[in-house]
């Protein structure tokens, strides 16, 4: 019998029996749910006492009179555009500012966020947003993806020279988050994703002109490289409803045809999962001309600077250089730009960048009708997405998402070694899916031409972040860094929103609090706090 160590405590308090012998996977899973519970449990305490402590906001005054609540929105990505058209929806008078240009206009890529900038294209499943901290004791590699460049399998596509203070302590949050902890926020994911794909399945019934011409197209592909990690993805999916059906690398070739000529070993299987695709440029422009036709203010190339706060510390505007701008709540969403704008805000310095590569092939015949998403391990490009689309002259094409970059706190701090070598590793992927069309185009010369990036705001907890304070007519609101998804929360992320304007709780005001992981943790408390 192996002799039992001492009873440690979680800084919430939570009493630990730390033992000296080894576990089983599962024992260890179910103990480390078990934490997690009572982790999120005292959260929901703390953001409740939180909540009592400011008092309750009067009555909403929406239509009262014919005064409508005013909110302006700062950050035009597809997320704050999904709020915006929500929030109008329930009587709110908005305004929608951003530093870039007007999506509709199609000024060139690099002139945008991640939302415009990167490819039209953007996916829901059920295990989008993923969680990529170790989950297990054992799991030695995970949480070394910032200290490697992708030559070496790792993420940092800094200059060599770039080591600024921010950025080590970034990664120092990112690593001190243990396996427990990132069990639950794994979870906590999961059932944001399950309630934002309720709210999206009634969008076709509900808003179907937001919807029209989009090329949505619905139920996804994941495809293998590796069997055991098939088998692992296979319970995985099944675990959260998203399975429709597994094939065999035969069984692939025959049911979809775009992949018959793929490389003999470019999948071992696999899994036909629920989800939608759509061209998300194109969803983006139904969204803004729907909020022009309902009244909205829609203002761009206008740089939000920083918060104008009252005597009593509440927001009370924004100030930027057509001067400022007042409304009686604010929701700021403004990727990895936020600058200034957070400088005084819990967030300053939690939202970081990683870079996602784009390419673009036509969608030749035997045309791809399901999207994909593709899984190689210890590949440089271990994920990618190939989206079912359309290109701008309206001909069929596949966008090619993948590659993950970290930038630091700087999005344009980006080595172009490392990026041609993410673009060179995509391009290669390209060829082992779909040999015969790499080809038509010119293999790596002619994919070249289309390559572009997008950088993604991201967090080192790895969860999005949502925040409230008081403004001096209303609520102030941050929400960002969805890391992979923005686009696949954006409806619970809307509905979070609401909740908040109007004095409601909502799951995500807790699970994406911006002090989650210091109140989980403690200041000071290393990553081994809890030792198996």
């Amino acid at each position: 019998m192996h002799p039992a160590k001492p009873r440690r405590e979680l800084p919430f308090g939570i009493p630990v029996l730390v033992c000296s012998h080894p576990r089983s996977h599962g024992e260890e899973s179910a103990l480390f749910s078990a934490i997690a519970l009572a982790e999120r449990f005292l959260q929901e305490q703390l953001v409740a006492a939180d909540r009592a402590s400011r008092g309750h906001r009067p009555a909403p005054v929406a239509g009262h009179q014919g005064i409508r609540e005013t909110v302006l929105l700062v950050g035009a990505g597809v997320t704050n555009l999904v709020t915006a058209h929500h929030l109008m929806e329930n009587g709110f008078q908005v305004t929608v500012v951003d530093a870039c240009p007007d999506p509709r206009d199609n000024k060139p890529w690099h002139r945008y966020g991640a939302s415009r900038g990167g490819g039209n294209a953007r996916m829901f499943t059920l295990t989008e947003m993923d969680e990529y901290h170790a989950k297990s004791t054992t799991d030695t590699e995970s949480n070394l993806v910032f200290d490697r460049p992708p030559a070496r399998l790792g993420w940092d596509v800094r200059p060599d020279t770039a080591a600024s203070e921010a950025d080590q302590r970034w990664i120092r949050d990112f690593k001190s988050v243990p396996p427990w902890l990132a069990h639950g926020y794994s979870r906590d994911i999961l059932g944001l994703n399950r309630r934002s794909g309720e709210l999206w399945r009634s969008w076709p019934k509900s808003r179907p002109h937001l919807l029209d011409d989009v090329q949505l197209r619905h139920d996804i592909l994941r495809l293998y490289e590796n069997a055991q990690h098939l088998d692992a993805a296979a319970l995985r999916q099944d675990a959260v409803g998203a399975t429709l059906g597994r094939y065999g690398s035969p069984q692939i070739r025959e049911e979809f045809p775009a992949l018959r000529d793929a490389a003999p070993d470019a999948f071992a299987g696999g899994i036909l999962v629920r989800g939608f695709t759509v061209n998300v440029h194109d969803f983006m422009g139904r969204l803004l001309d729907s909020l022009a036709s309902g009244g909205a203010d829609l203002r761009f190339g206008l740089r939000a600077e920083r918060l104008l706060r009252d005597a009593s510390d509440r927001v009370a505007g924004v100030s930027g250089a057509d001067g400022v701008l007042s409304c009686d709540h604010y929701v700021v969403s403004p990727g990895v730009d936020g600058g200034s704008l957070l400088l005084d805000t819990p967030f300053a310095g939690q939202i970081h960048g990683v870079l996602g590569c784009w390419a673009t092939i036509p969608n030749l015949e035997p045309a791809l009708a399901n999207s994909l998403k593709v899984a190689r391990r210890g590949h440089i490009t271990e994920d990618a997405n190939v989206t079912v689309g359309r290109n701008a002259s309206g001909e069929p094409v596949l966008m090619i998402g993948s590659g993950y970059g970290w930038t630091g706190a700087d999005p344009g701090n980006i080595d172009e070694r490392k990026l041609r070598s993410l673009h060179t590793a995509v391009a290669d992927t390209v060829r082992r899916l779909f040999p015969r069309t790499y080809e038509s185009i010119g293999g790596r010369a002619g994919l070249r031409g289309t390559q572009t990036y997008c950088v993604r705001p991201w967090t080192a907890s790895n969860l999005g972040l949502f925040g409230t304070a008081p403004a001096a007519n209303g609520t102030f609101v941050v929400t960002g860094g969805h890391n992979t998804g923005g686009f696949a929360q954006a409806p619970v992320i809307a509905e979070a929103v609401l909740d908040a304007l109007r004095g409601r709780h909502h799951p995500m005001h807790t699970l994406y609090h911006p002090l989650r992981t210091r109140r989980a943790l403690g200041a000071d408390v290393a990553a081994d706090t809890v030792t198996t």
